[in-house]
């Protein structure tokens, strides 16, 4: 029986198959007439062995990792279980080549299995040929001083083959703890790459990339976007009077209260400096227009303290620019650069909107 993945073939037709594989050999053992038991019973306890395997092996719907994994117990240990029961009843000639199959079950499982599970299948195997050996003696088929050479050289081998197991586990297990850390250390190195190490919102780099990607969405399925830029008001001065320990807090203050005013499915992004972006995914102007307004709104609320206990509040200017279909993202910032400079102009603390 194979317990493997071959790519390309489905798991139930590679058992189906090797099912009817030894069923050919079954029926052969039965035609030459080298069972040590009958053949009604050989046939059943085949006939049951293989059909619970393919019962086990039938496809399911993908389910969690725990309901995997118990399927993957109960098959190798059916497997393990009937594939020693059977392979008894073979001549002696071929019934230590048919107990290699079962060892390499122990081995497979622990590939997939915890331990306890491996040891647990190890066990199983060694009763079940105890207890198969035990019903041959009771019925007087075969040698006993033969079936005691026999079963110590099997427990020999499944011993081995439990250490084995033991060493192939650990080293499954190291595998999996390190595909865990560079799992990790890559999702640590993606969020330095697309996170402003300052704000923890994302940067430019990243953001320019998510606007080519809504403008795509936006030319093929007509979902729009507005973005906002957004610049601090005098923010050399918060700097020159504060100190620039104070004007890093000014720029992460900004940028959490920003991230607060937006949804989930919106961005938010610091171009550089004291420059932010909002990419508000689905809205038009008048709805960027009131997100901008209660940003500026929660903005005047924040007051900083800095060196010689000199305060300063902080204001935003913010410029609205709607994406229009087929222009580029570079456009579509120019016009909300332009609006942002007409905030400016206009005496700061406040929001434009880019006009047709």
């Amino acid at each position: 029986m194979v317990m493997f993945d071959i790519p390309r073939l489905p798991r139930f037709a590679v058992v189906a198959g090797c099912a009817l594989v030894y069923m050919g050999f079954a029926w052969g053992l039965v035609s030459s007439g080298y069972l040590l038991v009958s053949t009604e019973l050989y046939l059943s306890l085949v006939a049951s062995w293989l059909g619970g395997m393919l019962v086990l092996s039938w496809p399911l719907p993908a389910s969690d990792v725990a309901s995997t994994m118990r399927r993957v117990f109960f098959r190798l240990l059916w497997f393990n279980l009937g594939g020693v029961a059977v392979a008894v009843l073979v001549p002696n000639e071929l019934r230590f080549l048919m107990l290699v199959v079962p060892l390499f079950g122990v081995l497979y499982a622990a590939l997939r299995l915890n331990g306890d599970r491996v040891l647990f299948i190890a066990a199983a195997t060694w009763l079940s040929y105890v207890a198969s050996t035990s019903a041959l003696l009771w019925l007087g088929s075969v040698e006993m001083r033969f079936e005691v050479l026999a079963g110590l050289a099997f427990s020999f081998l499944l011993a081995g083959m439990v250490y084995f197991a033991g060493d192939l586990e650990a080293l499954r297990r190291r595998a999996e703890s390190r595909q865990q850390y560079l799992e990790k250390s890559v999702e640590e190195l993606s969020g330095v790459a697309m996170r402003d190490e300052l704000t923890g919102v994302f940067n430019r780099r990243y953001i320019l990339e998510a606007l080519k990607r809504h403008k795509a969405l936006a030319d093929r399925d007509r979902l729009e976007f507005t973005v906002c830029y957004c610049d601090m008001d005098h923010f050399k001065r918060v700097n020159d009077q504060l100190g620039h320990a104070a004007g890093d807090r000014a720029l992460v203050q900004f940028a959490e209260l920003a991230v607060s005013l937006v949804r989930s499915m919106d961005y938010v992004a610091r171009l550089g400096g004291e420059e932010f972006l909002l990419v508000l995914v689905g809205a038009n102007e008048k709805v960027a227009e009131r997100v901008c307004e209660r940003l500026c709104d929660k903005t005047r609320e924040l007051v900083l303290e800095g060196r010689h206990a000199v305060v300063q509040r902080l204001s935003v200017s913010c410029g609205v620019a709607r994406y229009r279909l087929g222009e580029s993202t570079d456009d579509l910032l120019q016009r909300a650069d332009r609006a942002l400079y007409e905030a400016k102009r206009a005496g700061r603390d406040r929001v434009v909107t880019a006009g047709d």
